[in-house]
């Protein structure tokens, strides 16, 4: 939330930019934030999704940096007629844990190879160039705020590898095929 003067404006966001993909998660995932954006209005997450699959984008690799959710920015309270803005927020935040939490269970305990924390490692890296080129928030704090608070959210550690192809019908690929192509509906 942001005030200024008699003026609130809301933002936030929450997707998904998994490693390899299961297109289960993605189905749950997109349906838990379609319910509770219904419940707001049947407008929110068909608008939310479309503003989240645009944003999240890395125009210099040509692919996106995850499979999406939802995203909004600068929703001033009370100029929306059609949902309460502040309300939608309040809930969104209470909703964000629930959206991810099963599948993240349920996969805490998979063993992965060398070779697949090397994929984590390189898929992470474009998490890292997407905050540091494009994120608005990040971009905005770069002037003047405090370095250290803008990059402990990202992740421990990363790997930048040169001109990556998966092999062909690969994990690696399939995931590569659904980032750089037209998003889905989920």
């Amino acid at each position: 939330r942001f005030k200024v003067g008699g003026s609130t404006w809301y933002g936030g966001g929450c997707d998904i930019t998994p490693v390899y993909l299961n297109e289960d998660d993605c189905k749950a995932f997109h349906g838990h934030w379609k319910e509770l954006c219904s419940r707001h209005s049947e407008d929110v997450y068909p608008e939310f999704k479309r503003w989240c699959d645009r944003y999240f984008y890395i125009p210099a690799r040509g692919e996106h940096r995850g499979v999406g959710g939802i995203f909004f920015d600068d929703l001033e309270d009370g100029a929306c007629e059609a949902y309460d803005v502040e309300a939608f927020v309040q809930e969104f935040g209470r909703g964000i844990l629930a959206s991810w939490l099963p599948f993240a269970r349920e996969r805490n305990a998979l063993e992965f190879t060398e070779d697949q924390k090397e994929w984590q490692e390189i898929r992470r890296g474009r998490y890292v160039e997407f905050n540091l080129l494009y994120d608005r928030g990040i971009k905005f704090g770069l002037n003047g705020g405090r370095m250290e608070s803008i990059m402990v959210s990202a992740p421990p550690s990363v790997r930048w590898r040169y001109d990556v192809v998966p092999k062909e019908g690969s994990e690696e690929a399939r995931l590569l095929e659904v980032l750089r192509g037209k998003p889905r509906d989920w």
